[in-house]
């Protein structure tokens, strides 16, 4: 599976901000998307609202969002939760069981991992009903 030029811009922007904010995934989110000039802000289940409006696309699967982010999109994938959601970066990779996408994620309250598949991010019940959209980068 080959990346191309933005995919690759993502994924050195998911290595550069991982160890700052391990303890945090919105703040890595937002840390990425503001560097690629994408408007992203508040907490996860905030961030989970935003990316379900335009110029979001929201995608049907974990393998939509592998294809779209092999294809160079930004892909963040999310689930609100009461208190505090979660949200992580989907990249080029391997799918886990057919249907996870490899991912980067900051944790407030577990533990944060890099090129990890999803399913490691949330529970069994919670990684079938994760949100995932995606949109090009601003030029």
């Amino acid at each position: 599976m080959s990346t191309n030029e933005n995919s690759k811009k993502i994924l050195t922007l998911c290595e550069k901000y991982w160890a700052t904010y391990q303890q945090d995934c919105s703040g890595y989110i937002k840390a990425i998307a503001s560097e690629l000039k994408i408007p992203l802000s508040g907490q996860a289940n905030d961030i989970v609202d935003q990316i379900q409006r335009d110029p979001w696309r929201i995608l049907k699967s974990g393998v939509e969002a592998c294809l779209q982010a092999t294809s160079g999109m930004f892909v963040v994938a999310g689930l609100k939760a009461n208190p505090h959601g979660h949200v992580v970066v989907v990249v080029p990779g391997p799918l886990s069981h057919s249907k996870y996408p490899t991912a980067y994620w900051g944790s407030l309250g577990g533990i944060a991992k890099k090129n990890t598949t999803i399913n490691w991010s949330w529970n069994k019940i919670d990684r079938d009903n994760v949100i995932y959209a995606c949109r090009s980068l601003v030029k």
